[in-house]
């Protein structure tokens, strides 16, 4: 076995479990350091059962991980919001948040269990905040958060906010009514608030800086709490952020994603 794979899977135990999983939505992605030689490929899942003991657990923050000469391969196997049945191995050192596991084996990748399926239709099923005003809000269950598309100055923009209880999902309508109410007011000064964090007074460059960066999202995080995202013309985002009053932040650390 290749040092690189052995010292990766030496992470977790030898004993080998035979377990179902329900695949998230955007269930697989990968990535690769540099100098290494093989993808590190992430399966993403909303919960499990051990076919021997036919336990359940319900957990959106299982991961199945394994080293890969090419990935894109089991991108075409593991299809999102599905079942799989998979030889796996477990992390060594657990933590209290993630449920880590080691690939070893795909045994069906179209596997059927009724237990998991009806938990499988569960998180299929879309769900919308709807609003008279603005109309329907959909809910992405992987990162519980409400986002609608949605018109701005120029072109459209992503909103979001987060589905914590009733009366916060609420008071967030009401708070993207304000700002598209005024979208062109604080679409200004967001993007000198953005400009006057890069260039000094009166420099020439800062009107075309202005010129170039656009809104691209909007997202209601938590209590008192907006944050706007600016792209550039280089793709280079920006974040600016803000109270629920609109009163706007500066940016005192740029960062550039």
């Amino acid at each position: 076995m290749d040092k690189e794979i052995e010292n990766f899977n030496s992470n977790f135990d030898d004993e080998i479990f035979d377990m179902a999983f329900i695949l998230k939505r955007s269930c697989c992605r990968y990535n690769k350091i540099p100098w290494e030689k093989y993808d590190t490929l992430f399966v993403y899942a909303i919960a499990l059962k051990n076919i021997s003991t036919n336990e359940i657990i319900e957990n959106t923050h299982i991961i199945i991980h394994k080293k890969v000469e090419k990935a894109q391969e089991y991108l075409k196997i593991l299809k999102d919001e599905s079942i799989v049945r998979l030889k796996v191995r477990k992390e060594k050192d657990p933590d209290d948040f993630y449920i880590n596991f080691l690939l070893e084996d795909i045994v069906d990748n179209d596997y059927k269990d009724d237990d998991l399926n009806i938990i499988l239709e569960k998180y299929s099923e879309v769900i919308y905040y709807k609003d008279e005003e603005l109309g329907d809000f959909v809910l992405n269950k992987n990162i519980n958060s409400f986002k609608k598309e949605m018109p701005w100055t120029c072109s459209n923009i992503l909103i979001f906010f987060d589905n914590i209880d009733e009366e916060f999902n609420k008071r967030s309508v009401d708070i993207i009514k304000k700002i598209f109410a005024n979208k062109k007011d604080i679409d200004m000064k967001l993007k000198e608030c953005a400009a006057e964090s890069i260039f000094k007074p009166h420099n020439t460059e800062k009107e075309e800086f202005i010129k170039s960066i656009s809104l691209t999202s909007i997202s209601i995080d938590y209590e008192d709490c907006i944050t706007f995202y600016l792209k550039n013309s280089d793709g280079h985002t920006i974040s600016v952020n803000s109270d629920w009053g609109f009163n706007l932040k500066p940016i005192t650390q740029l960062m550039f994603f």
